[in-house]
């Protein structure tokens, strides 16, 4: 696909009504698709949901998106996306194009437009706005902003109840600026994967190619952006992480026919810059024009593991010159293998907003091998044979997939084309047949979704039957699975399909989101009975309590800590200089591994007190000589613990005491590498002043390091509040309420996932999805919960030692299939067993 820009005319008003590709934005600081995974990267537990391809624009192009489709967004849930003013830039609008209602809805809650620093701590500005029935340009008034300052802008859909609106794409315009270039209008380009040449990292983008940086897709260096075009100047987008270890070398070049550009671009080091480019005059000639990624090196300060480099974010073409993208090469696509799900009959349009053609349009090639009642068994014949299955796994593998998504099987079991257990063996004997002609190629198992009506066959259950078919990826390490059967209940069914069956289109989008490597798409949100939930990836209030400092390479002299955090993060310090302070020693920080880059080269004064604004701690440096590449870390801890539900539910440190403050922790070894809150027997946070009958149910991820000790992961506030759940023994976990107790054999000291029923005699303790027996089996009490802890119970004072990532309370019982979610979301996001 090439792309080209031929643009001719004044003013943005004209501008505004011009199609440009997905990857093209005009006279914008950021990308502007919302579906763009670029904008999950910060937050991706706070991110709503987007469905494209939704609503048609003025010029009867489906190219409008709908913001928050499914209404179950958590509080306060945004996406937002890292910008940069470029030097001379001092005011910018955001603008919303064709915002209106959804059809069928007549009215929704306002959203908020947002700007704040480059932390996300302070707001710079938020403005409000209400959807109505006919589309509109939404535009904020003009924001003052710092020319070359970091922001982030923030479309926040849940500030005082779920906003659901169709959009088109959103535009940071720069609208006061000295440099001319930037108030005419003109294109910005990303450096997507799916258009970077010479790039040997992701060949398309996910949630997991910004996690790292978010302000650029990562790549391999000297990977370049190709172009051909008339103009006589570009910009060139940098994010540059490697001046403060190697001063001003890495620069990245410009070629223009095959020939570098001299001298070579000199971004701004260790912030984000443009940096302009004049190409050689050749009046109505198009030029041959290669934008470069800078040199890389490997990590060099301790316990990093990002390269160092000169990113590429972007490049910005005046908008009346012609232009043309030239695409990367093509990556191997994705091959879906299924039945009419996979193919997509019954979405709203099967041919648009299938599966297929919504992984299309996130730039991921599919070649689909799905039909409407295909069968393994029409392929395969009934002998039960990887012999067999090898002509089909020949033409899977023809056009040199990357992933082949298997999800047939369907129409076998419910028209028994093979006996239930023939159908196991025959899908296992494929995927050996796949590995067999083709070894590098990785599958993913697809779960048959949902369905109203689920009829046994042959005396075997559907659920029996997804338990198999999940069980085939053991022991197989190309093989992964996609848990579909978990993306809506069966409860939900209705709302997720189009004829009871066949995923509708927001069934399509769940299915393909998950393939596309987004988030588990299933969400606590969904539980009709949610009370409260609680992530460690959600909102944390901070606290006056700091983690222990630890300090990297050679001799480092000891720094302090003080202040009180605004916000739960891991901080980082770097010595960019050496020395003493009010000498010539610099530093840098950023918080949460250097995701939020604040400042740099912060000269260190004669006191040695450096202000780490706007997060409220300082540090002080002592007397010594520090050596560049010092480096040190330490973890803010958690004061408040937000809730997402909506309900207000907020955990919070007794009585204000921070002393009770868990350390945040950023990176879980135990739980996938995924942040938690890190509990010590003395830390904990409680909820107070409510009152939920029984039964209920509550749930949590997380684990204690040792069962030698008591241990609670729940807690009472105060004599007759609620429960406790802990780890009385080293090998049980129990619920005592006070009058009786029950007992699960359980090994406590690895990561679980719990979701305890407090029900009378019906009680339940489930671990990772699995509900143990009893010992004894005895009655609770079904005491009415008016207080409850996290981390500790406040009687007994049994306090937890190690990682919670999440949690959550909902009244009432769970059905199975909102359990077996809740497991299946645990064992995608923390790697559990």
């Amino acid at each position: 696909m090439q792309t080209r820009l031929r643009r001719s005319y004044s003013g943005l008003a004209k501008a505004t009504k011009l199609q440009l590709g997905p990857l093209e934005d005009q006279s914008s600081l950021v990308l502007g698709n919302l579906n763009h995974p670029a904008w999950q990267a910060s937050a991706p537990t706070m991110a709503f949901r987007v469905k494209p391809l939704s609503g048609a624009d003025a010029n009867n192009l489906r190219s409008l998106v709908h913001v928050n489709y499914d209404e179950t967004s958590p509080a306060g849930s945004y996406r937002e996306r890292p910008f940069t003013c470029p030097d001379g830039v001092t005011a910018i609008v955001i603008e919303l194009e064709n915002v209106q209602l959804a059809g069928g809805d007549s009215s929704t809650e306002r959203f908020l437009l947002q700007v704040l620093d480059a932390s996300g701590i302070t707001q710079v500005s938020s403005q409000s706005f209400t959807p109505g029935s006919a589309a509109a340009l939404v535009a904020t008034s003009p924001i003052a902003l710092t020319a070359g300052a970091e922001y982030r802008v923030r479309l926040v859909c849940n500030s005082t109840g779920q906003s659901s609106f169709l959009c088109g794409r959103l535009r940071v315009r720069p609208v006061s600026a000295t440099v001319e270039f930037w108030l005419k209008p003109f294109t910005r380009l990303d450096a997507d994967p799916t258009v970077l040449h010479g790039n040997m990292g992701p060949a398309y983008p996910t949630v997991a190619t910004y996690a790292k940086d978010p302000r650029f897709a990562s790549h391999t260096q000297l990977a370049y952006l190709e172009l051909r075009t008339t103009a006589a100047e570009i910009y060139a987008q940098y994010c540059n992480t490697i001046a403060s270890v190697s001063g001003n070398r890495g620069q990245p070049s410009v070629f223009i026919d095959q020939r570098p550009l001299d001298p070579p671009l000199q971004p701004a080091g260790n912030t984000t810059s443009y940096v302009r480019a004049a190409l050689p005059s050749q009046p109505l000639a198009r030029k041959n024009v290669r934008v470069f990624s800078g040199p890389q090196m490997s990590p060099v300060y301790p316990n990093m593991t990002d390269n160092h480099g000169n990113h590429l974010c972007a490049v910005y073409v005046p908008s009346g010159d012609d232009t043309e993208v030239v695409p990367g090469p093509a990556p191997r696509p994705v091959v879906p293998y299924g039945d009419s799900k996979t193919a997509g009959f019954w979405s709203l349009s099967a041919g648009r907003d299938s599966i297929t053609f919504l992984l299309r349009d996130r730039g991921i090639p599919v070649v689909s091998f799905a039909a409407g009642g295909g069968t393994l068994h029409a392929e395969t014949g009934s002998t039960l044979s990887v012999d067999a299955c090898l002509p089909l796994a020949r033409k899977l593998v023809e056009c040199l997939p990357s992933k082949i998504i298997v999800g047939i099987g369907r129409n076998d079991f419910n028209s028994s084309k093979f006996a239930p257990s023939d159908l196991i063996t025959q899908l296992n004997n494929l995927l050996l047949a796949i590995h067999q002609v083709a070894p590098s190629i990785t599958v993913e198992l697809l779960t048959w979704t949902r369905e109203v009506t689920e009829t046994d066959r042959g005396g075997v259950s559907w659920a029996a039957m997804r338990a198999s078919f999940l069980g085939l990826a053991t022991g197989k390490p190309w093989v992964s699975v996609l848990d579909a059967a978990r993306y809506w209940t069966q409860a939900e069914a209705g709302a997720f399909t189009s004829d009871t069956v066949h995923p509708n289109d927001r069934g399509q989008e769940l299915v393909s989101s998950a393939i596309a490597g987004d988030e588990f798409p299933w969400t606590p949100k969904r539980l009709s009975s949610l009370f409260a939930y609680y992530s460690a990836e959600g909102r944390l209030g901070g606290s006056s309590l700091i983690g222990t400092v630890t300090a990297y390479g050679t001799s480092p002299p000891s720094i302090t800590v003080s202040g009180a955090a605004v916000m739960a993060c891991r901080v980082r310090v770097e010595v960019n200089t050496g020395g003493t302070p009010g000498g010539a020693m610099k530093i840098s920080y950023s918080f949460n591994a250097g995701r939020q880059r604040i400042r740099q080269n912060v000269a260190v004064p004669s006191n040695g007190v450096v202000e780490l604004a706007p997060l409220g701690v300082s540090v002080t440096f002592s007397s010594a000589t520090y050596n560049n590449l010092h480096a040190y870390e330490f973890n803010t801890c958690v004061a408040q613990w937000y809730d997402l539900s909506g309900n207000g539910n907020h955990m919070a440190v007794p009585a204000g005491n921070n002393a009770y403050s868990p350390e945040f922790n950023l990176s879980s070894s135990a739980f996938g590498k995924r942040p938690a809150l890190a509990f010590t027997p003395t830390r904990r946070l409680r909820l107070t002043g409510i009152s939920l009958a029984a039964p209920y149910t509550l749930f949590l991820v997380g684990r204690c390091a040792s069962q030698a000790s008591v241990r609670a992961f729940f807690g009472r506030t105060e004599v007759g509040s609620g429960l406790v759940f802990y780890a009385n023994t080293p090998t049980l976990v129990a619920i005592n309420d006070e009058a009786s107790q029950i007992n699960a054999t359980v090994n406590a000291t690895l990561p679980h996932c719990y979701i305890l029923e407090v029900n009378g005699a019906s009680s339940k303790i489930i671990v990772d999805g699995v509900s143990l027996p009893l010992t004894p089996n005895s009655t609770l009490s079904n005491k009415t919960l008016t207080g409850l802890s996290i981390g500790s119970d406040a009687i007994e004072n049994w306090g937890l030692d190690s990682d919670v990532m999440e949690a959550g309370v909902c009244s009432g019982v769970l059905s199975q299939d909102e359990i077996d979610a809740i497991v299946a979301r645990a064992r995608h996001r923390y790697r559990l067993p």
